[in-house]
C-alpha cells in the first residue's frame, strides 16, 4: 500500500501559529496537567502578587481601624500610594521576564518540538518519546539508558533520534520496523558513513561477513551467522539489495528476530525537508521489499516450517503452503495500513484523544483544585473585603 504524499507545510509555519497549534492540540488531548517550569514559575508569582495585595490592603484596614478610628487619613494614603507603586513595579519586572521569555531559547526550543510534532501528526504519527529502548538491536544493548527523543510512531513502524546516556556515544537516527515474521540476525554496515573503521557499536563480532554480488559489497559489508550465508542470499534479493544501494545506502540495517532496524549517526534534524523525505523513501521504497521476503520465507532449521500467513499489500494471489504461521497474532506488517493524518490544515485533531481516569489522576486533579482556591480565590476574596471595609471610612 503507496504511502500519501508527505505533507510539510508545518515545517515553515510562523512561530505563532505553531504555538497556537500546540495549545488547541493539548486542550483537546485534555492536558490538564501538562506543566512546566516557567508555567508553574507563572503561576507563584501570580498567586504571589494576589497575596502581597490582599496583606497589604488588610494591613492598611487595620491600621485605619485601631489606630485612626475608621477614618482615612493622609498617611494612609501614602501607605495606599507605596501599594499601588510596589505592585506597578513587581508588574513592570514580570512583564519584561515574560517578553524575554517568549523570545528565548525556551520558546525556540518548543516551536522547534511542536514543528516536527505537528509534521508527524499530519502525516500520520504520533509523537511518543521514550525514556527507554522500544525495540530490540545493537544500538540499544543499554535498554535502560536508552532515550528515543523525538520518537513518531505508526502501526508497525517507529523512527526518531535515540541516544545512549553513556559519555561519548553517539545519538543515533533510526527507523525501525516490525515485520510479518522473524528473519535470521543479519547486519549491514553502510560504508558511506565510516571513516578509519566501522561505525557500528558492538554486537555483531558473532557474525561473519559474508560477500554477495559485485556493486553492492562496496555499498555495504555484511554480517550474518555462521551458518546463515543461504538465509541471507534470500533476504538479500537482487531488487533488495539494488533499494538497499540507491535509497538507504547511508544507513547501517540490522534484522533481529522479526523487527528491522536502519540507523545511522549522521545528525538528525526533523525541521528539515530532506530527513521526512529520507524516512519516507525507506518506507515507501525499501522496507515492502523486506516485508515481500518475509512472507515467503522458510526456516528449515525449525522443527516445523512456517511461513506468514499475514494478508499485505503485496500479496500477489498465488496459493502458497498451508503451515503454522510465527507472527505474533497482533503482529501488522507496516504497510498493511498506511499511516493517515491525524490533524487537519488548520492543526485540530481529527479526533480528540480520550483522558483516562485513574486514582492518581483523580488525586492530581484535587490537589490542583485546592492550590487554585489557596493560590487564587482566597486572596480575593480578602482583597474584596478590604477594599469594601477601607472604603467605609470617611477622611476627617
Amino acid at each position: 500500500m503507496p504511502l500519501q504524499p508527505l505533507y510539510l507545510e508545518w515545517l515553515h509555519e510562523p512561530d505563532g501559529r505553531v504555538l497556537r497549534a500546540r495549545s488547541a492540540n493539548l486542550r483537546q488531548a485534555r492536558a490538564t496537567w501538562h506543566t512546566s517550569l516557567p508555567l508553574v514559575l507563572g503561576h507563584l508569582n501570580a498567586a504571589s502578587m494576589l497575596w502581597y495585595l490582599s496583606i497589604a490592603l488588610i494591613s492598611i484596614d487595620i491600621q485605619i481601624d485601631n489606630r485612626h478610628d475608621g477614618q482615612v487619613l493622609w498617611d494612609d494614603a501614602g501607605s495606599l500610594a507605596w501599594m499601588v507603586g510596589i505592585l506597578v513595579a513587581w508588574l513592570a519586572v514580570t512583564a519584561r521576564v515574560r517578553r524575554r521569555m517568549r523570545t528565548g531559547t525556551r520558546a525556540k526550543e518548543l516551536v522547534t518540538e511542536w514543528r516536527q510534532n505537528l509534521t508527524a501528526l499530519a502525516n500520520g504519527f504520533e509523537p511518543r518519546p521514550s525514556q527507554h529502548a522500544t525495540f530490540t538491536s545493537m544500538i540499544t544493548a543499554d535498554r535502560e539508558t536508552v532515550h528515543e527523543n523525538p520518537r513518531f510512531t505508526a502501526s508497525g513502524l517507529e523512527f526518531g533520534s535515540l541516544t545512549t546516556m553513556r559519555p561519548g556515544s553517539p545519538t543515533w537516527h533510526y527507523l525501525a520496523v516490525t515485520l510479518p515474521a522473524p528473519l535470521p540476525h543479519l547486519v549491514l554496515d553502510a560504508t558511506s558513513n565510516n571513516t578509519s573503521r566501522s561505525d557500528l557499536p558492538t554486537g555483531f563480532e558473532r557474525l561473519q561477513r559474508i560477500s554477495l554480488e559485485g556493486d553492492f559489497d562496496r555499498a555495504f559489508a555484511t554480517y550474518a551467522p555462521v551458518d546463515g550465508r543461504a538465509d541471507a542470499l534470500y533476504v538479500l534479493s537482487p531488487e533488495v539489495m539494488a533499494a538497499l544501494v540507491e535509497f538507504a545506502g547511508d544507513y547501517n540495517v540490522e534484522i533481529v528476530d522479526d523487527t528491522l532496524v536502519f540507523f545511522t549517526a549522521a545528525p538528525t534534524n526533523f525541521t528539515d525537508e530532506q530527513t521526512w523525505n529520507a524516512v519516507h523513501t525507506l518506507v515507501d521504497a525499501v522496507v515492502p521489499l523486506f516485508v515481500h521476503r518475509t512472507q515467503r520465507f522458510v526456516d528449515e532449521r525449525l522443527p516445523r516450517p512456517h511461513r506468514s500467513l499475514l494478508p499485505t499489500a503485496f500479496d500477489d494471489g498465488v496459493a502458497q503452503p498451508v503451515a503454522q504461521p510465527t507472527a505474533r497474532p497482533d503482529a501488522q506488517g507496516p504497510l498493511t495500513i498506511s499511516p493517515v493524518p491525524l490533524i487537519a490544515r488548520s492543526g485540530r485533531r481529527f479526533v480528540p484523544q480520550k483522558r483516562r481516569r485513574h486514582v492518581g489522576t483523580v488525586l492530581r486533579g484535587a490537589v490542583g483544585y485546592t492550590a487554585y482556591i489557596v493560590a487564587y480565590f482566597v486572596p480575593v476574596v480578602l482583597i474584596f473585603a478590604a477594599v469594601l471595609s477601607i472604603t467605609d471610612g470617611r477622611p476627617s
